[in-house]
């Protein structure tokens, strides 16, 4: 069995040091020189690349690139690969080319300056890719997170003021984000938002208090609510994680030994926060978010 920590401990170490939380949002100056991470895609050829059929575009941040604990980042076993796998298991054929890059904000989706694409930021090389195809089967995305996950100071101490910024900044920039990827991919395609779990509800119920967690468990809350308006307006399918991550499930239910509520619970067990205090998806997470977002891309005609 692994250790349990204690919550805020491990949240000090994990939201200040892993590549989702610790990027502060490039500037315009900064954001051609910064140097991208070792594990950063490259655009051509995509190292996640498979398959011959209908092509699969992922965008997103450290949960699209299968980011670990301890900074590996699992492409393979990340949630894109297992929904192109289920789709596959269903008949389908795709070659997905997964984008998605740890520390990703919606400014640099846009601008680029965390990882290096030939096209310049994600974005741009999502807009590349989906160009060049003549037979452009899905796209997903996930982005926002670290918009707000940048607010935490210390690991203890979450900056509220920046967190209302946060959100209104995914406000403002996803709808553009959105409305870029639906020209690119075509009318007829899917274009799939995945919206966010909340890893908050853990640290809530769970070991001491950080300092602020009321208001980002809400923030979190709203932060879902915005890219669901934001897909609403762009012509764009949201994917809402809240049933498959018990959100509004209170009920008490017994982890490690202590009764606490099943959306907490159902946290702990789906990433990697109550083991390692690290917010990213555990296996089963990842697979929980395939499974939700195949579903969603078979009801969308993906095949």
């Amino acid at each position: 069995m692994r250790r349990t920590i204690p919550l805020a401990a491990a949240l000090a170490v994990t939201l200040a040091l892993t590549a989702c939380g610790g990027d502060p949002e490039p500037s315009t100056s900064s954001a051609a020189t910064k140097p991208a991470p070792s594990a950063s895609p490259s655009a051509t050829p995509s190292p996640s690349a498979s398959g011959g059929g209908g092509l699969y575009v992922a965008l997103g941040d450290s949960l699209a690139a299968g980011y670990q604990p301890g900074g590996a980042e699992l492409r393979d076993t990340a949630y894109p690969a297992l929904t192109a796998t289920r789709l596959e298991a269903g008949g389908g054929d795709l070659t997905l080319e997964n984008l998605g890059c740890s520390g990703e904000t919606t400014t640099s989706l846009v601008k680029g300056g965390t990882c290096d694409f030939a096209a310049g930021s994600q974005l741009e090389q999502a807009e590349k890719l989906l160009a060049a195809s003549t037979d452009v089967a899905l796209v997903t995305i996930d982005i926002g997170g670290n918009d707000l996950l940048r607010c935490v100071r210390g690991g203890a101490q979450i900056d509220t003021a920046c967190v209302r910024t946060g959100v209104a900044t995914v406000k403002k920039n996803l709808p553009a984000i959105l409305e870029r990827l639906r020209a690119a991919a075509g009318d007829d395609v899917p274009v799939l938002v995945l919206g966010y779990y909340n890893p908050w509800l853990a640290a809530k119920a769970l070991d001491q208090p950080v300092k602020g967690v009321d208001a980002a468990a809400k923030a979190y809350t709203t932060l879902s609510t915005t890219i669901e308006a934001a897909a609403k307006q762009t012509g764009t399918t949201f994917v809402g994680l809240d049933e498959a991550f018990s959100t509004n499930d209170t009920t008490p239910t017994t982890i490690n030994g202590r009764s606490v509520p099943q959306n907490a619970a159902k946290i702990c067990t789906l990433t990697n926060i109550c083991t390692a205090g690290d917010i990213h998806l555990t296996d089963e997470g990842a697979a929980t978010v395939a499974r939700v977002l195949a579903k969603a891309a078979q009801k969308a005609g993906v095949s």
